[in-house]
């Protein structure tokens, strides 16, 4: 409920892992003003959805225990990430919901939807 948080999700391996519930991913929250994480809270991952590279479809892989219990964003790409959010809220002029992706050292916004579960200001 409070509008100077962003609250960012994170798994390795593709989204609809942590959509069906099937991991528990990392959670950071970010605080707007000023910009700086305010709590991280790290979950050991132990398998991951991925994209099969020949017939396209997904497979579940298993993560190392070592790679799994890292944080799986760098506070650097939480703060990049948080960056555009707000720009992406700032241009919606309200909170959204946002799904991304991370590829290659960079960011992918997937889709972005508004947050209408939140009290009105």
């Amino acid at each position: 409920e409070d509008r100077n948080q962003i609250i960012i999700e994170a798994g390795l391996g593709l989204g609809e892992a942590i959509v069906s519930g099937q991991i528990t991913p990392d959670s950071y929250v970010v605080e707007k003003q000023p910009r700086r994480i305010i709590d991280k809270n790290i979950s050991e991952q132990t398998r991951g959805i991925y994209r099969k590279p020949k017939d396209g479809g997904n497979e579940w892989h298993s993560i190392s225990k070592e790679k799994g219990e890292q944080q799986k964003l760098t506070d650097e790409q939480i703060l990049e990430l948080s960056e555009l959010i707000i720009k992406i809220e700032n241009h919606y002029g309200s909170p959204q919901d946002i799904e991304w992706a991370r590829e290659n050292n960079r960011f992918y916004i997937l889709q972005s939807r508004p947050i209408t579960t939140l009290n009105k200001k």
